[in-house]
């Protein structure tokens, strides 16, 4: 799918840019004093659109982040070992 580490790096960042949208966007639905969302909310057009978007990319996200650290192991360790520091 990819052909370097830096392609599938930048790739990677794009997938998570697009989860937090999507996150930010079920969090500005309205919560009740415990923090879950009601189900009057939950029954709306709006809130199941988010919802099925943001489980869409979270998905897609966990999908790539499986394939990513197999495929570039050595290269992820190295990068994650630099930026320790």
């Amino acid at each position: 799918m990819f052909q370097t580490f830096e392609e599938a790096k930048e790739y990677k960042l794009e997938l998570e840019t697009t989860n937090i949208y999507y996150s930010n966007q079920l969090k500005s639905f309205e919560n009740n004093a415990i923090g879950i969302v009601p189900d009057h909310i939950r029954e709306q057009f709006e809130y199941k659109e988010a919802k099925k978007a943001y489980d869409h990319s979270f998905i897609e996200l966990q999908n790539f982040n499986t394939r990513f650290i197999k495929t570039f192991k050595k290269e992820y360790a190295l990068y994650r070992k630099e930026n320790r520091k």
